[in-house]
């Protein structure tokens, strides 16, 4: 049945049908009375129809559709949802990081805009996020992910931070008086990047602590928490006082009963080097050793030489000596004098702390180490393991703190030790040989120790706090054609010159540090050098300030610095190898010879390194010598090169 559109009267009953305004959203479509029947209607969202007029409806039709004149194709309709549909998924329309690139130790900005979600997460590290930025500070390059979640489902989005190694400063001098001691201080940054402070006292006047400087007054290393500074106790020694660390010392004639040592003499001091990233600082006296009788004295004048070395990337310093007793040719000296260089007293546990000493350790052709702590005289030990690279350490557990001596070479290519302890190698105390059964010690008696450390400023089965730590050498070696080696299996000779060099180490054994710088000098001899263009190095001078050339105990490496030693060509170029086969080597040191310009393009493996982050180096205008401290960790075979820029 058709009714006429023209009056509401008969147009049946529109219930609700109100005016359509904004023919956009049309809602409450689905109930038209008596119009027809409308199926299905739903809801018309955002329908993007325009219907003027509609508040009259004209020809409406047949009872079974509803006609809205004019509204014309429905385009654009945007969604439309049925009741039973879900809702949309989050939307992430902006995640960006400002800026894309730091260097370490900066930070960025994320930020991000996202619509439908109930919960933000950004990873690594960040989790659930509010608002729409966040800074970061990541320590390498890092890629973020958000993921947007919502009741519609989840979207995610990455953003990288690419993070560049700034460009490491470089070591720094300058002449100082901490404390009153006139000082030449070192400041570098270790393998961690970390400073370190080296406050090493002139040795041309006397010291404010009484002693004639020439020793390490006060090291600094760590940050933070674990900061640290280790300055000269003053302990003394019969009527001498130990205001550092380094200094010479000799014992001789009778029973040990007389002394050389530099702290009574003034001397001279010197810049051998000081580079961007190295530095050697020498220190010289001239000894007087007594070679002949209280009544009718003879006195010698050996010169001793020493050298300390720093390095950017390297945290343990090199002390390097050489006793030049020319004076003494040609028969050498009569008086047998030992020595126990580096010696002194530093305080390793930090300024202030005086914590006791919980045991003590050293390698010779075995390694010795105590069982009981806090250490005394009763304490057992065990001297059973064979070992391979000399050193002598003491330790507080208490105060996470240990200060160790560690050789260059091996025990077999330079002998170290003292004393006649060696007939306990393969023992441990409870089966030991000569024991001290006068002061009724399980330790060995303090005068048969192969180290100097803490033994004399024990007293029975008491606990110390002396932070003594030296050095020791069989009685002969300095200044004797031929002398007797620690364990009495070779002869050596000391005649004109006898030179080593150890690695001062302050640590912590909770981190294994005297341990560590042991093993990366086992490593260190048994890497393989090799040169494709250039020289492996086997001939140098046997320590410092010796003009002489010895044959190197391993080719291409240098035991007075403890560096991987090649010459350049003609040219100043080079292309050298070195496999790392007895396990990887931290932060590598190369010293390249026959240098007469500073590096021109070093590469590693081909690819381009970048000076100050990759390497440092330090550039030896008088030696012609070039430095190279390597700043990763060389695992297996590479090959680092120096070639001309071409044109």
């Amino acid at each position: 049945m058709r009714q006429a559109a023209g009056g509401a009267e008969d147009a049946g009953v529109v219930e609700d049908a109100g005016v359509v305004e904004d023919a956009g959203v049309v809602e409450d479509a689905g109930v038209v009375a008596d119009a027809g029947v409308v199926a299905d209607a739903g809801v018309v969202e955002d329908a993007g129809v325009t219907a003027e007029d509609a508040g009259v409806v004209e020809d409406a039709g047949s009872e079974e559709e509803l006609v809205f004149p004019d509204a014309g194709p429905i385009e654009d309709a945007g969604t439309g949802v049925d009741a039973g549909s879900p809702p949309p998924p989050p939307v992430i329309t902006r995640f960006l990081a400002t800026p894309s690139q730091i260097e370490r130790g900066q930070s960025a900005v994320l930020e991000w805009e996202v619509a439908v979600a109930t919960e933000v997460r950004i990873e690594p590290d960040l989790g659930v996020v509010t608002g729409s930025s966040l800074s970061v500070r990541p320590f390498a390059t890092t890629t973020y992910r958000l993921t947007a979640l919502g009741e519609g489902g989840s979207a995610t989005a990455t953003v990288t931070v690419g993070v560049i190694e700034p460009a490491w400063a470089s070591m720094s001098w300058g002449n100082e008086l901490p404390g009153g001691y006139n000082s030449d201080v070192y400041r570098w940054l270790d393998s961690k990047g970390e400073q370190r402070t080296a406050v090493l006292t002139r040795n041309d006047a006397r010291d404010p602590g009484g002693t004639n400087g020439g020793m390490l007054r006060q090291f600094r290393y760590g940050s933070g928490a674990k900061a640290r500074v280790a300055t000269g106790t003053g302990a003394s020694s019969g009527a001498v006082k130990y205001n550092g660390w380094g200094y010479v010392v000799s014992h001789y004639g009778s029973g040990n009963s007389l002394v050389a040592r530099s702290a009574d003499v003034t001397g001279q001091y010197r810049q051998a080097l000081m580079g961007r990233h190295h530095a050697l600082h020498e220190f010289s006296w001239n000894l007087l050793f007594n070679d002949g009788t209280a009544q009718v004295p003879k006195w010698v004048p050996i010169k001793a030489t020493v050298q300390w070395f720093f390095a950017t990337g390297r945290d343990h310093p090199v002390y390097a000596i050489t006793f030049d007793s020319s004076a003494a040719l040609p028969q050498g000296l009569s008086t047998q004098p030992d020595s126990r260089t580096p010696y002194g007293d530093i305080a390793w546990d930090g300024d202030g702390t005086l914590a006791t000493v919980d045991g003590v350790k050293w390698g010779d052709k075995y390694q010795f180490y105590t069982r009981d702590e806090p250490f005394t005289s009763a304490s057992r030990w065990d001297y059973k393991t064979p070992n391979v690279v000399p050193y002598a350490s003491t330790y507080s557990r208490t105060a996470d703190a240990e200060m160790g001596i560690v050789q260059t070479l091996s025990w077999l290519q330079h002998n170290t030790g003292g004393t006649w302890l060696n007939n306990n190698w393969g023992k441990d105390s409870e089966n030991q040989i000569d024991g001290d059964t006068a002061d009724k010690w399980v330790m060995p008696p303090n005068w048969n120790w192969p180290y100097q450390l803490c033994q004399y400023e024990m007293k029975l089965n008491q606990p110390t706090t002396s932070k003594r730590v030296a050095w020791g050498l069989m009685s002969g070696a300095v200044g004797r054609a031929t002398y007797w080696g620690y364990g009495y299996e070779k002869q050596w000779s000391s005649l004109p010159y006898h030179s080593y060099s150890v690695f001062t180490v302050l640590g912590r054994p909770s981190e294994g540090t005297v341990q560590a710088q042991i093993s990366e000098v086992e490593r260190a001899l048994k890497a393989q050098p090799s040169a494709s263009r250039g020289q492996v190095v086997a001939y140098g001078p046997g320590g410092v300030a010796r003009s002489d050339s010895e044959k190197y105990a391993v080719p291409g490496y240098n035991g007075v610095y403890g560096v991987h030693e090649f010459k350049a060509d003609t040219d100043g170029s080079f292309s050298v190898g070195l496999n790392a086969a007895g396990g990887a080597l931290h932060n590598p040191i190369f010293l390249i010879r026959d240098m007469y310009a500073p590096l021109s393009r070093l590469t590693l493996d081909g690819v381009a390194l970048r000076a100050d982050v990759d390497y440092f180096a330090s550039y030896d205008d008088v030696t012609k010598r070039v430095w190279i401290t390597l700043n990763r960790e060389w695992s297996g075979g590479h090959t680092l090169s120096n070639l001309p820029i071409g044109p």
